[in-house]
């Protein structure tokens, strides 16, 4: 599920690595080109300023989608919500940032219950509205991650009702993300096993989970798996290097 309000854009003179951007054809003087890059992914700088390309940071179409299949929501203790299928709506914000990210699952069920969030479908669940921001998962091997989570990192994630059992999750859930490429769209693979998340922090950073809680019990550590496609309306790259 990924996501620089009206980022017009200028070359980038101080970024930090990694953001999202567009690596777009260099200005020409004369014959010479002016870019910043020497590659069309904006990933090998030219010293000398003639590179055939520039890195802009930011969106200028910020509107962002996922669609999805079959997720499963599980904790380390084997609690579990399955949905039949995923779509998202939300925005690029600044050129590392979404916002407004609301995403919705239809298909839900625990144990042959239909689950529903308050006023939607039976069987639908739409979440509250998140936010994020990208980092490293491992810098050296330029692994870079989405990391998803309420806005504000305030108050859950999601909440709902299975026939009565009521289910609230907060937290955040990161995701590998590819880099180094301009792309319409692209897939996001969010993999747990036994409620473990593939990808539980940011490289130096503390770990950053997501946690359910079943009718007021304990709350246990979780993990997301689904493969959705997130599709911009212009080719973004999250680019690792600049």
């Amino acid at each position: 599920m990924m996501l620089a309000l009206g980022v017009v854009g200028v070359a980038s003179a101080s970024a930090t690595a990694p953001e999202f951007g567009r690596c777009l054809k260099a200005e020409k003087v004369g014959k010479a080109y002016t870019g910043g890059y020497t590659n069309s992914s904006c990933t090998t700088v030219s010293g000398t300023k003639t590179g055939k390309y520039e890195w802009f940071p930011g969106a200028v179409k910020v509107k962002q989608t996922t669609s999805g299949g079959k997720g499963l929501l599980e904790t380390v203790n084997k609690l579990s919500v399955t949905c039949q299928t995923e779509t998202s709506v939300g925005e690029y914000s600044g050129s590392k940032e979404v916002k407004n990210v609301v995403v919705t699952f239809k298909g839900c069920e625990t144990v042959g219950d239909k689950c529903s969030t308050e006023g939607a479908a039976e069987g639908e669940l739409v979440t509250k509205t998140l936010e994020g921001v990208v980092g490293f998962e491992n810098k050296a091997q330029k692994k870079t991650a989405f990391d998803l989570y309420p806005a504000g990192k305030t108050g859950l994630f999601i909440k709902f009702a299975c026939s009565g059992l009521i289910v609230s999750v907060q937290g955040s859930v990161i995701v590998p993300i590819k880099s180094d490429k301009m792309l319409l769209s692209g897939t996001l693979k969010y993999k747990a096993k036994k409620g473990i998340q593939q990808v539980e922090k940011f490289e130096g950073g503390p770990k950053d989970v997501l946690e359910t809680t079943y009718h007021g019990g304990p709350f246990e550590q979780s993990g997301q798996t689904i493969t959705t496609t997130l599709t911009n309306e212009e080719k973004l790259e999250l680019n690792a290097v600049v």
